[in-house]
């Protein structure tokens, strides 16, 4: 009779792992990858690289991720990183765009007079903004 109930045991116990196991299989977890809308940035751009970058917008403007993302509509309190809500966003992509471009175009074929010929010159958000939202728009006739 013990044998039986070892048996019995050993078969629910192996039903309820199946079990388990299928549902964890099926079942959609938070760690699973978010969708990502990237329209400027390189779709293939690693989790940590897009987080750093996000990280140097941050602080090249001084805001908070809610200045260019937009909150949930389901969890006010979270914020959907994917959404277009935020008008800002597109602004975010047009000066990323922009400034992108000036290196390519102009910056990049400039030559700079320096005793380290292996100075790095590019321009950054933080070449106009300094940690401001807004910049400062530039005097009139000055340099």
């Amino acid at each position: 009779m013990m044998k039986t109930n070892r048996n019995k045991y050993a078969i629910l116990a192996l039903i309820v792992a199946v079990t388990y196991g299928s549902i964890a299989a099926i079942t959609p977890t938070s760690e699973q990858p978010k969708e990502r809308n990237l329209k400027v940035l390189p779709k293939d751009i690693s989790h940590d690289s897009l987080d750093h970058l996000m990280d140097y917008y941050k602080a090249a403007l001084n805001v908070k991720c809610s200045y260019c993302h937009a909150h949930s509509e389901k969890n006010p309190k979270k914020m959907d990183m994917g959404s277009d809500a935020n008008p800002i966003k597109d602004v975010t992509r047009k000066m990323i765009l922009m400034t992108n471009e000036m290196n390519d175009k102009y910056i990049h074929s400039i030559t700079h007079p320096s005793s380290d010929s292996t100075a790095l010159q590019i321009v950054t958000c933080n070449t106009c903004h300094r940690g401001k939202a807004k910049p400062d728009a530039p005097a009139v006739g000055t340099r």
